[in-house]
């Protein structure tokens, strides 16, 4: 119990602490203003607030240059509200596209709860199952709206409206269960995240979940040059478990983001910043709205300004 007390007491210093570094002019009315979504593909990184023991997880909201909806990841069950507020700010009602990149708790917690909430077009998961609470909850969800549920795969492609390309990079088919799944399952269940790059004319986003550095090895063999991509999702919160050379190389991105509570490594962030990409934390920058014409050039707005260097 102690040792438990003083765990959480050190998070809350370091969130305290991380409030010294951003400036708190809030620009989240313009973050998550879509008067000037039309004819452009834009992403939404949301800065979730955990409000229970787990880590808030990752959501990203996108739209497609025609006024669709994709949701990538909702975070925790207690992150709801953060992102219920984000959709309602950029009045959204129906989300066209609800994407699960694995279904760890940081990840797929809110699902159950947006199901019911919106009207939801399809929902887009791996084939991968884990007998969970939160998993079991967001299944039957699925199943009591009649939701449509798809399954994805290396080698599948979809468009997200009509002008953007979806395409599936990862995991490949067929899921091999290990004796005892799913105890000691982390590892296992990151490594079979979706991964996805959506492309927009010259414009492209590299969505990777939480993929440790032995799929990130294995994608790069499989597509090399084809992982190209402007704006980079950075890979499991940007934790040292992932990120490594030969995926940033290859990717080599103009944007690199990472959602996360805290900092999950700062040797991480140096990597991306010192190759030159403009590279946020959503525990730090806020919210980050990343929008292109599809011409591979972007704006980029922070919800808050860093008023100190301390990361490069």
């Amino acid at each position: 119990m102690k040792r438990r007390i003083g765990i959480l007491v050190l998070a809350l210093m370091l969130i305290l602490s991380l409030n010294v570094f951003a400036e708190k002019a809030d620009r989240y009315e313009q973050v998550f203003d879509a008067s000037q979504d039309a004819g452009k593909l834009t992403a939404r990184f949301l800065q979730l607030t955990t409000r229970s023991d787990d880590k808030s997880g990752d959501c990203t909201i996108l739209t497609s240059p025609d006024g669709k909806v994709m949701v990538i990841d909702a975070g925790n069950p207690s992150t709801f509200v953060d992102v219920d507020n984000a959709l309602k700010a950029l009045g959204i009602t129906r989300i066209d596209y609800l994407v699960a990149s694995h279904p760890h708790v940081d990840h797929i917690g809110s699902f159950a709860q947006l199901i019911y909430a919106y009207e939801i077009g399809a929902v887009y998961t791996s084939e991968i199952e884990y007998p969970t609470s939160h998993y079991r909850r967001y299944m039957e969800a699925i199943e009591s709206t009649n939701t449509p549920h798809i399954i994805l795969a290396e080698g599948d492609s979809f468009k997200f409206g009509s002008d953007v390309l979806v395409e599936v990079l990862h995991p490949a088919k067929g899921i091999e269960y290990f004796e005892g799944y799913p105890d000691g399952s982390t590892q296992f269940i990151n490594n079979r995240s979706l991964v996805m790059k959506l492309t927009y004319k010259d414009s492209s986003f590299l969505f990777t979940g939480d993929i440790y550095t032995a799929a990130e090895r294995e994608i790069v063999a499989r597509y090399e040059d084809k992982l190209k991509a402007d704006v980079l999702k950075v890979p499991h919160h940007g934790d040292s478990t992932s990120s490594s050379r030969p995926l940033r190389t290859t990717v080599d991105p103009q944007i690199a983001v990472m959602m996360h509570d805290a900092i999950a490594d700062l040797r991480i962030y140096r990597n991306y910043s010192n190759a030159g990409a403009a590279t946020y934390i959503t525990s730090i920058d806020g919210a980050v709205m990343v929008s292109t014409e599809g011409d591979g050039e972007y704006t980029v707005i922070s919800q808050f300004d860093r008023v100190n260097d301390f990361l490069d």
